[in-house]
């Protein structure tokens, strides 16, 4: 299993590629092999707007 801090910068290089913060463009556009957003929030113990926050990526919501 990764780490958290390698599963926060896959999500990072995930997410600036799809160019969208939002939960379920992750889950839709994201790389096969890649885990789901609900098993990285589980993991990480927060909520997606919290794990996205972790990444440093700026949210698509603002």
């Amino acid at each position: 299993m990764k780490s958290n801090e390698e599963t926060l910068r896959d999500l990072k290089e995930e997410l600036l590629r799809i160019g969208s913060t939002n939960q379920r463009d992750y889950d839709l556009l994201k790389k096969k092999g890649l885990v789901l957003s609900t098993t990285i929030c589980r993991r990480l113990k927060l909520s997606w707007p919290m794990v996205v926050e972790k990444t440093g990526v700026v949210s698509s919501k603002r």
